[in-house]
């Protein structure tokens, strides 16, 4: 999207910016507060060792996958016009913990759906 000429200017007018990342920041914290409500904490502190585990599998395979994913993105682009100059471990970083975090939401929506439905 980022090569088409215009796009982000007809999509996104740089006066909208403001107001619309107002509007994400507002809905992420909802949304947090609203999964932090719904934790047992109870039941989190005495299956420490098992919530731990998932935890971790959780967010560090979503991890290794997007640091994957970024090693052919990165040596796929990095030398096209038009494209800024980045170190490749910023950037790894940058996409590993943008899968990682978008699984992590994902799941944690799935899993909630799942909640609310069975009661």
């Amino acid at each position: 999207m980022g090569r088409v000429p215009g796009f982000r200017a007809a999509i996104f007018p740089a006066e909208s910016l403001p107001n619309l990342t107002l509007v994400a920041n507002l809905g992420l914290v909802l949304y947090l507060f609203l999964i932090g409500l719904e934790t047992d904490v109870r039941f989190l502190v005495s299956n420490w060792r098992i919530a731990t585990s998932v935890a971790f599998a959780g967010l560090a395979l979503p991890f290794g996958l997007g640091c994957a994913l970024a090693w052919g993105v990165y040596h796929q682009f990095s030398g096209d016009d038009g494209v800024l100059s980045i170190g490749f471990s910023v950037y790894m970083l940058f996409i590993g913990v943008a899968i990682a975090i978008t699984v992590g939401f994902s799941r944690m929506i799935t899993l909630s759906l799942r909640l609310c439905l069975r009661d």
